[in-house]
């Protein structure tokens, strides 16, 4: 039983409604046939419950309780074997829903042919495994829309998996397969601050294609709003999901709402990616070695070089001073005036009383 939706939008109902198909028939199958001497045990599990799903939290959830169902009877010494399917062709649910169907096409999990998954699960009953998977794979798509992290702890011993990322990297970077990949944010601080965001755009524009099943990002206009292109709640996740595994962000599942075009959606991820370099608190220390290089230059009995001494110190002296209601403002800007007039032997005396009050 299926009954997808987005995790904010699945209520206990639709939570028990597809928990109990699976886990009470389940469980009631156990307590009647646990004291027969069973040569098999065999639950139909689901993909989602391994790797999860957009949009079936509930479904993924309901499966789940089935590998632990078998875990338990393996524990106890009972046959049992959880099969985590991946859609079947023919007649299968996923391919029921032609939204459900395109949506595990575009995820890189085509639909199996059923003599080819029967022969696989015949082989699997046979062997030690409590929880196989059996699912046909297009390592490529696949590889492109679950985060690395993930993707390598689950399926990084798979030379497919491998190859994929691999050829992934030589496209990407530009570099021989095999070579380290820098970060997204490593990449973008080395380009030209104006390449940036254009980057993004291309990124965001690329996945937003593959999820809406263009073949190129050039019919995805920049400025339109993401649901008017045809993307709904659980499309939205699938496009944050490839765009987290793309950027190694961590996404708010509100994102295309809150940053409802790709534009607004590469301005948004630039800003979470690049550091704000013309921020002052950035520029700083720039600034100030500017300046001491600048000072450093000029001659020593300059008077310029003099009066930007005692700017400084009067400049210090405020940064020194508890931060208050401010009320000394004019004044110190009255001192500013009176310095750029003020001639050698009064710079002088004021050099003296600073480091005398000091």
């Amino acid at each position: 039983m299926l009954d997808d939706g987005v995790l904010d939008g699945l209520s206990v109902d639709r939570f028990e409604g597809v928990l109990r198909a699976k886990s009470e028939a389940a469980w009631h199958l156990h307590e009647l046939t646990r004291e027969l001497d069973l040569s098999a045990f065999v639950l139909f599990s689901s993909f989602s419950a391994t790797v999860g799903g957009a949009g079936q939290g509930n479904y993924a959830a309901a499966n789940a309780f089935l590998d632990a169902l078998a875990e338990h009877r393996r524990a106890e010494g009972l046959p049992a074997t959880s099969v985590a399917w991946g859609p079947w062709a023919d007649g299968g649910m996923a391919t029921q829903d032609a939204a459900v169907s395109g949506r595990m096409e575009r995820f890189g999990l085509p639909a199996m042919e059923p003599e080819l998954a029967v022969t696989a699960m015949a082989r699997a009953v046979n062997q030690s495994d409590t929880c196989p998977v059996i699912t046909d794979i297009d390592w490529p798509r696949f590889t492109a829309g679950v985060d690395g992290t993930r993707l390598g702890l689950l399926f990084g011993d798979i030379a497919e998996v491998r190859t994929a990322r691999q050829a992934a990297d030589a496209t990407l970077d530009g570099q021989p397969a095999g070579t380290h990949r820098p970060t997204l944010a490593t990449t973008l601080a080395e380009l030209p601050a104006a390449e940036r965001e254009p980057a993004l755009l291309d990124l965001v524009r690329t996945h937003t294609a593959a999820v809406l099943g263009y073949v190129t990002h050039e019919g995805i206009d920049a400025e339109r709003g993401f649901f008017d292109m045809g993307l709904d709640s659980l499309t939205a996740v699938e496009l944050r999901n490839r765009l987290n595994a793309a950027t190694g962000l961590r996404l708010r599942p509100t994102a295309l709402f809150d940053y409802g075009s790709p534009s607004a959606l590469a301005r948004h991820l630039k800003g979470e990616l690049v550091e704000d370099e013309a921020a002052p608190e950035k520029s700083l220390p720039a600034e100030i070695d500017r300046l001491e290089t600048v000072l450093t230059a000029m001659p020593q009995d300059d008077i310029t070089r003099t009066k930007a001494i005692v700017r400084l110190q009067s400049v210090l002296a405020k940064l020194s001073e508890p931060v208050s209601g401010g009320g000394g403002a004019v004044g110190d800007d009255n001192a500013d005036d009176d310095l750029e007039s003020a001639s050698v032997d009064e710079l002088f005396d004021v050099i003296d009383r600073e480091l005398g009050d000091a």
